[in-house]
């Protein structure tokens, strides 16, 4: 091969007895990557079957090899002219002659290869800057004949490897700590992400918790259409109980005074809990404006944050419990005592990062004024059944006894409770209670039962019914009840307790489930023991 030929790209300097004027860089097919320096004033490019671009310094067609074009110095530049029907494409468009600008792109004969005309100052540049390889990319990627497709990926994939292997040191080094924060802030912005997500599901399922507990809530809640529904809904159902109580008492001397007897060991339990943000230890309390008005939901119910400036957040419920004869316990059922043990509140509460707490916890017994304050000592894992404690010296002279054997089918009970909470002790008041408080405003839900006692409104409704099956874990009757009864006593014709009222069963005619008292013995025992 004549000294002329091309140099491979190794070889970045041009030759000592010879000073370079410009050089074509391969781009395409074998010729891809070497470097063909111009010196002589008139060079011939060939190009075989074998597709490598070849530059000699003679101007004759060399065996095996097709003279493609004539390249000859003219003042400052190259001249190129395509001979012997060959055509000649530059920067895509087919020439017979033109003088060459750096950066022409030239691609020789129909198939042949494709290089890069530059001017130099005899070497070859070590390094590229960034936008000559762009410019590059580019330009072959608008002058190529070849399909779009094969042009874009030609010019991506040269680009970057020109990017990889001809940039200086320090730019690469810059692009690879620019893509390492990139990484490192797309991991960043991944994990707040998820962190987001995860803080959206979490007041999703507390909004969800909140939103179910708020809804029973409500019903304990009183407004004044409340009141005024109240006397209008519930006088005819007040008077049926008085008839059905009038009606029992005349029917057995024996039941009137096991109700008699029984009626003032019945309490009426009223609580609220609150819920604990576990994250912050903080409870939810209400969000306050500025003008101290408490904030709402699209609900239409207290907005609660942990970090909220008002009071915490009350969660209210009521139910029935009664005393123990010679002792100061108070036996419920554990869904009055613990309100929150159900199994979709509780997951929607650990769920959502929240833990419930006993706010206050009262009761109220017919004939005694003003709430005592009860605290939970005890609650099974395996019935529907609580253990309270109170004060004893609120207690003397009352309490209830259990039964020592177990209730038979067919045999009497009577019910006692407090169904429908404060709305049904509040129907039992009469207009007069009603209308005093309506024009004292005073409707709020400790108030209200703080004023029945009082005026020693406080008193549990009766119904008779019959055992209609008896098991190890359960005692079902048709002594009526409702929402609000719950933990009642269920009572033979002796007045010993057979049964704690627990669940209605609606779509059997009104029957009832109650909690034989034969399950309260170890826990009795335990709450004693403490």
């Amino acid at each position: 091969m004549d000294r002329s030929y091309a140099q491979s790209e190794s070889s970045k300097t041009a030759p000592d007895e010879n000073v370079a004027r410009a050089f074509l860089e391969g781009l395409t097919g074998p010729s891809k990557g070497k470097t063909y320096w111009l010196s002589s004033d008139v060079l011939s490019t060939l190009v075989g079957s074998d597709r490598v671009l070849r530059i000699n310094a003679r101007t004759t067609q060399a065996d095996d090899l097709d003279l493609v074009a004539v390249l000859k110095w003219d003042r400052d530049t190259y001249s190129i002219e395509g001979v012997g029907g060959k055509s000649v494409w530059v920067n895509g468009h087919r020439i017979d002659a033109v003088h060459l600008m750096h950066g022409d792109m030239i691609e020789f004969d129909a198939h042949g290869p494709m290089a890069r005309f530059r001017l130099c100052e005899q070497s070859f540049p070590k390094r590229w800057p960034i936008d000559e390889i762009v410019s590059d990319a580019w330009t072959y990627a608008r002058s190529s004949r070849r399909p779009l497709p094969r042009r874009i990926s030609f010019a991506v994939g040269e680009s970057l490897r020109r990017v990889a292997v001809q940039t200086t040191y320090y730019f690469r080094l810059s692009v690879i700590i620019v893509l390492c924060l990139i990484t490192a802030f797309g991991i960043y912005l991944y994990r707040s992400d998820q962190q987001i997500q995860q803080a959206l599901e979490r007041d999703a399922h507390r909004i969800e918790a909140v939103t179910i507990m708020l809804a029973q809530t409500r019903d304990n809640a009183l407004s004044e259409d409340d009141l005024v529904a109240l006397q209008q809904r519930l006088e005819s159902r007040l008077e049926r109980n008085t008839s059905r109580l009038g009606v029992l008492e005349e029917r057995s001397d024996a039941a009137a005074r096991v109700i008699a007897e029984s009626v003032p060991s019945v309490a009426f339990v009223q609580g609220a809990f609150g819920l604990r943000h576990i994250e912050s230890g903080e409870m939810l309390k209400q969000v306050l404006s500025a003008d101290g008005h408490v904030l709402r939901t699209p609900f239409g119910q207290p907005r609660l944050d942990p970090f909220g400036n008002g009071k915490p957040g009350e969660f209210q419920f009521t139910g029935t419990g009664f005393l123990l004869m010679n002792g100061q316990h108070i036996v419920t059922n554990r869904h009055v005592a613990l309100p929150w043990t159900s199994k979709e509140q509780a997951q929607a509460f650990e769920a959502s990062g929240l833990v419930p707490e006993m706010l206050r916890l009262v009761v109220y017994f017919p004939g005694i004024t003003g709430p005592i304050e009860a605290e939970l000592v005890g609650h099974s894992e395996t019935a529907d059944l609580a253990v309270l404690s109170i004060a004893p010296s609120h207690i003397e002279g009352r309490g209830l006894s259990l039964s020592d054997s177990p209730t038979r089918v067919g045999e009497e009970i009577y019910l006692l409770g407090y169904p429908t909470g404060l709305k049904a002790l509040l129907a039992q008041a009469g207009n007069d209670f009603i209308s005093s408080i309506r024009t004292e405003g005073e409707v709020g839900f400790w108030i209200i039962a703080s004023q029945l006692s009082k005026q020693n409104l406080i008193n549990p409704l009766a119904s008779q019914g019959i055992v209609a099956q008896v098991s190890m874990g359960a005692v079902t009757y048709d002594a009526e009840t409702t929402v609000g009864g719950s933990g009642g006593p269920a009572l033979n014709r002796h007045g010993h307790v057979v049964a704690v009222n627990a669940a209605i069963l609606p779509d059997f005619g009104g029957s009832n489930i109650g909690v034989p008292v034969a399950h309260l013995d170890q826990l009795l025992n335990d709450a004693t023991n403490k």
